[in-house]
């Protein structure tokens, strides 16, 4: 046994464990073991930036899983890598290069290309150091990262593999459009604000009449583009002007009146001005009604030549000069204020511009089909599951994946393109146009060598969709696949539902047939004190680190759990990594005590014990069940506050103190190995130092056994009753204000066999309770607060009381119990209920019924003594 101080200080220990585990290899699998095998893939951290506290929750559930698996015979694997997060971190190096006057333009791709590869480096060291501070048991040695030239060939292959199917296609739609990164995005890229703004409401002048059609329009620089105006065939207004022609207001262009059932006859006048190039739904509508696309707009979201007079300025600058013209002649009918729906870029925060663009498309519909049939058979389930609603939402609407970017940082797309015979104004042809995992020597149409590859590169999200099988050596059949996959849990937040989980879901079954896990665990959201989520692009998230620094991994790791319901989103405030502080503190002095005590029994269990050893190895039975259920249920959450609720007060502050006053205290040393231990997934450093302080006998405690249940024979009831006396006794104290050292006397109405009982551990009541003596069995006198319990009455006696406000308490305990019958009584009435509650969970709370009620009875005769 170990010297130890008197106080605990993770600065130090927690290093020193940290690496004692990887000079251990505990962290990396034994690919010949002949253990079941249980594999976590880390959801990928961008290398855009340093780790927020979202990544710290994220991480730390993980962890409490690899390591309770590990402690319950598992071999297991938490596969570690990181992102090249395309988009993401091609503007975060800009944005540096900016602030030195440069842009990428200023390199060429090339050289631009190596920057980014020097910030890649620069934030994968620091991201390592932030993991291995938290104490994250990740797999060191079978580090990825997404564009290393072995990822990045079978990224390649899926493209060619897909493209061949005809799953991937090239055509020209509606794209989200970022002007600031000049790029694609899909729709998931793109995050939705509502803003204030206006809707204009514009007279379009009715072609051979003195009339006009007026139209409503949050953008009316896109006017410019129209190519019609709709109205619904039922409408009776326009009925009469379907297939006229207007003259476009400034651009004094003849479009026609078309109907279609799309409008709404109720939003703005009915009629909606259709300007297919710039509009999603427009671009539909076109299409149907074989309309011309006219495209005003350059990349970065100035307009174009088109546009005559406005060529070259932004669209909020040609937006107030087309308002201001269409005012002065007379076709601006009015201006509403009006709250819209905003699009912007998720990376970058510009609003992006609907864009009529070539692009390249995967077709998810025939890929989403199997995936949602895994998931609703229960091939892959997903937690908590009110998420599944979601998901099956996603996939039931999706719609082709946009996965080209107009970026330099990615996989560049493996097309390739025949100078002498492919004409790219051609949109559908594909003459010319060579798919293929390596750069052609010649052109398979013409024979020419005059070969170029796309420019584009991948959406960041095609290269993570393949990670949980394309990290383990597939397409080769290796070792690492045949071990560890299918992986069994992913732990993500449920921000990334359609992103990344369900996509991984489509490329597991289309490439492996297999699905990629079968548990998906959504996690909830850590936002800061405005609500917002926490992130690098935001900076809105507190240093883990420094948290680290001042607190130790293991408070903040516990601290962030404590407060983190399965649910509901959190506001993080700093005070909660105090109550992990704390926590830690309380059970370094726990550990001290019973580590130093001699009394405090040996490493296992002796064979006879005391009813209060009894009753604390009773209560880390039904401890032991409920983490247990948790677990399969994934509610970490819960485990976590069962856990502190259990080590503080039933360990600490009742069964330590009982130790100190009665014979009891020989199962304190092998009960402690057996709390350290369950306490060690969430936990790791300051359990793994008490662990070695007692000098208990693994190398590591990472090797130890998950705890079981143990053996217990007495009836421990009558201690809960002891509890449940001086709970009561302390609750009063507190009621009418009775300082501690102030002792009182109380009566306990009660049978020989209960007295007896309570004769024997008289000193356990007293001294905890602070009282000056017991009686029995005496009549009731005046000035006394009432204690009903099951076998007995108790009244305290009290001097001085104010007996209305022992009424008014005893009432609120009236109307608490009342309303607990009622909720009973429903129940067991409810043929609902009855059909599918067990008959043992029906017996239980029969008899909570009937305690409830005699209790009730006990207190109104209190009431009717006080």
């Amino acid at each position: 046994m170990n010297a130890f101080p008197s106080r605990y200080e993770p600065a130090g220990i927690e290093e020193k464990w940290y690496q004692f585990w990887l000079e251990e290899n505990l962290f990396t699998p034994d690919v010949k073991s002949t253990k079941p095998a249980y594999t976590i893939m880390i959801p990928l951290p961008n290398v855009t930036g340093r780790l927020t506290l979202g990544h710290i929750l994220n991480n730390s559930i993980q962890d409490i899983l690899i390591r309770y698996k590990k402690l319950t015979g598992h071999e297991t694997l938490w596969m570690f890598g990181m992102d090249h997060a395309g988009i993401a971190t091609q503007v975060v190096v800009e944005a540096k290069l900016h602030k030195q006057g440069k842009k990428k333009e200023d390199f060429g791709r090339d050289k631009f290309v190596e920057e980014v590869w020097k910030w890649k480096e620069e934030y994968a060291q620091i991201i390592r150091q932030q993991l291995k501070k938290a104490g994250y048991a990740l797999d060191w040695s079978r580090e990825q990262f997404t564009l290393s030239d072995e990822y990045s060939k079978k990224v390649i292959k899926v493209f060619v593999e897909l493209y061949n199917k005809g799953l991937i296609y090239r055509g020209e739609y509606i794209i989200n459009w970022c002007p600031r990164c000049l790029t694609a995005l899909s729709d998931e890229q793109v995050e939705t604000e509502e803003e204030p703004g206006k809707l204009y409401y514009i007279k379009y002048p009715i072609l051979r009449s003195d009339e006009f059609i007026s139209v409503a329009t949050t953008r009316p620089e896109t006017m410019l583009g129209d190519t019609a105006v709709c109205v619904n065939p039922h409408d009776r207004r326009y009925k009469r002007l379907i297939g006229k022609r207007v003259l476009l207001p400034i651009m004094e262009r003849e479009i026609p009146i078309i109907a279609d059932d799309y409008v709404d006859p109720e939003f703005g006048t009915g009629a909606l001005k259709v300007t297919p190039a710039h509009d999603p739904f427009d671009f539909n509508l076109a299409k149907k009604h074989h309309l011309e696309f006219i495209d005003i707009m350059n990349p970065d979201a100035t307009l174009n030549a088109l546009t005559r007079q406005f060529n070259g300025q932004d669209r909020y600058t040609a937006r107030k000069k087309i308002i201001e013209q269409l005012k002065e002649e007379g076709f601006l009918e009015k201006v509403e204020d009006y709250r819209l729906p905003l699009a912007k870029c998720e990376r970058c925060n510009t609003a992006i511009e609907p864009r009529i663009s070539k692009q390249w498309f995967v077709k998810m519909k025939p890929l989403a089909e199997p995936a949602i049939r895994v998931v609703n058979k229960g091939k892959v389930n997903i937690y908590p599951k009110r998420w599944v609603n979601l998901y099956n939402y996603w996939m039931e609407n999706v719609r082709d994946w946009c996965i080209s970017r107009q970026l330099w940082w990615g996989h560049r797309i493996p097309v390739y393109y025949c100078s002498e015979c492919y004409d790219p104004d051609k949109a559908d042809s594909e003459h010319g146009i060579i798919v293929s995992e390596e750069k052609p020597n010649k052109c398979i149409s013409c024979g020419s060598s005059h070969i170029y590859q796309d420019e584009d590169v991948l959406d960041t999200w095609f290269s993570s969709w393949l990670w949980p099988f394309a990290t383990l050596g597939w397409p080769d059949d290796t070792e690492d696949y045949r071990r560890f996959y299918p992986t069994q849990t992913l732990v993500t937040g449920w921000d990334i539902i359609y992103l990344w989980v369900a996509r991984m879901i489509m490329s597991g079954l289309e490439f492996t047939k297999q699905v990629p896990f079968t548990d998906v665990v959504f996690h909830v959201i850590v936002r800061d004190e405005k609500g917002r989520k926490m992130s690098k692009s935001l900076g809105n998230s507190p240093e883990p680190m420094e948290l680290i620094d001042k607190y130790g991994a293991d408070a903040l790791r516990f601290g962030l759990l404590l407060i983190t319901p399965r649910e509901q989103d959190v506001l993080f405030t700093e005070k909660s990594i105090d109550v992990g502080r704390k926590f830690c503190n309380k059970l370094w002095n726990a550990a001290r005590l019973v580590c130093m005590n001699p009394d405090q029994g040996a490493d296992t269990l002796p064979e006879k014990m005391s009813i209060y050893d009894a009753w604390v190895l009773d209560r880390f039975n039904r401890l032991l069940d409920s983490i247990e259920s948790h677990f399969v249920a994934f509610e970490i959450n819960a485990i976590t506050r069962e856990i502190y609720d259990f080590v503080w007060h039933t360990f600490c502050d009742w069964y330590l103190e009982f130790t100190k006053i009665a014979p009891a205290g020989q199962t304190a040393r092998s009960l402690m190995k057996e709390l350290i231990v369950m306490l060690h997934p969430f936990m790791p450093f300051i359990t793994e130092e008490i662990y070695h302080k007692f000098g208990f006998p693994a190398k590591s405690i990472m090797l130890e056994t998950w705890p079981g249940k143990i053996s217990v024979e007495q009836d421990i009831s009558r201690v809960d009753h002891i509890v449940r006396l001086i709970e009561e006794i302390r609750n009063i104290r507190g009621i009418f204000n009775i300082k501690n050292k102030e002792k009182l006397t109380i009566v306990i109405n009660t049978k020989d066999e209960v007295q007896s009982f309570l004769n024997e551990n008289a000193d356990v009541i007293t001294k905890l309770g602070g009282l000056d003596r017991i009686e029995y069995n005496q009549p009731v006198r005046e000035s006394v607060a009432s204690i009903i319990m099951p076998e007995m009455e108790c009244y305290l006696e009290l001097t001085g009381i104010d007996v209305q406000k022992e009424k008014q308490r005893l009432l609120r305990e009236i109307d608490f119990l009342s309303h607990r019958i009622d909720e009973i009584k429903y129940r067991l009435n409810n043929p609902s209920y009855v059909n599918k509650a067990t008959s043992e969970i029906q017996e239980r709370e029969k008899k909570r019924l009937e305690d409830f009620l005699k209790k009730k009875e006990g207190i109104q005769r209190a009431m009717e003594k006080l």
